[in-house]
């Protein structure tokens, strides 16, 4: 109880709700990784028998943290700490077909760079981070048999992923980066946003590419989000479109 009553001061001296204070209880050990994507948190009844509260407050306050996005309940289990929201299937790299309803071509991948990089913009605006601070660039080609299709640079934030640049190159060529960044992290993305136009690449993109630098590829900016709204991923895609095209299912 002595815990949960440290837990947050009250505001303009006024005491803040039981609920709310459980609430940010559990809020913290998710977002510190006490509690991983995927752990089921203590039993409603432990909860109530733990801290004194009632039946009510303890419900009010894993109810909001469901309904937020950060807990799910699978009835007659329990209660779980949520893991990526995005659907499963749209996190395996990009889809290309030539056809609604045509066949999906599984694509290779190869990790071609990871370094440490001085901040830049806009990748540290985008990311809400100081301009001194560095990143981390992570380069990948992706292949459709032995065809380049798409080159991926993602920019992350190095204090926030210390340690990712030790990992084998064969763990990124084997899962997506949203698995990695939840498996070794404990941060799953709740969503993304994408700009997508067309414009030339650049030497090394056309290089990489193997197409002309005065020739347009289709170009997809993205930002991946976790708790609270927070953005860890700034990338940039190049991808080669003519005879297929990129697939999204929302």
């Amino acid at each position: 109880m002595e815990r949960l009553r440290q837990t947050l001061n009250a505001k303009d001296g006024k005491p803040l709700p039981m609920y709310y204070r459980l609430q940010a209880l559990i809020l913290r050990d998710i977002e510190s990784g006490s509690l991983g994507p995927g752990s089921m948190i203590p039993p409603e009844r432990r909860l109530v028998e733990s801290y004194g509260l009632s039946v009510g407050t303890v419900k009010k306050a894993i109810l909001n943290l469901v309904n937020e996005g950060y807990l799910y309940r699978i009835q007659g289990k329990g209660t779980f700490v949520a893991g990526t929201s995005l659907r499963r299937e749209s996190l395996r790299y990009y889809h290309l077909l030539e056809r609604f309803g045509g066949e999906e071509k599984e694509l290779s991948v190869h990790l071609t760079g990871m370094r440490k990089i001085s901040g830049f913009q806009p990748a540290n605006s985008q990311l809400r981070i100081k301009p001194t601070q560095d990143l981390f660039e992570l380069k990948r080609l992706f292949l459709l048999k032995d065809t380049p299709v798409v080159f991926s640079v993602s920019y992350l934030p190095v204090l926030l992923f210390l340690g990712i640049d030790k990992i084998p190159a064969s763990h990124f060529e084997r899962k997506t980066l949203f698995a990695t960044i939840e498996e070794k992290f404990g941060l799953p993305t709740i969503y993304n946003r994408e700009l997508i136009g067309a414009g030339l690449p650049s030497a090394e993109t056309a290089r990489v590419l193997r197409v002309q630098k005065n020739r347009p590829v289709l170009f997809i900016e993205m930002l991946a989000f976790t708790y609270r709204d927070r953005p860890y991923e700034y990338r940039r895609a190049y991808c080669v479109t003519d005879s297929r095209k990129i697939f999204r299912q929302y």
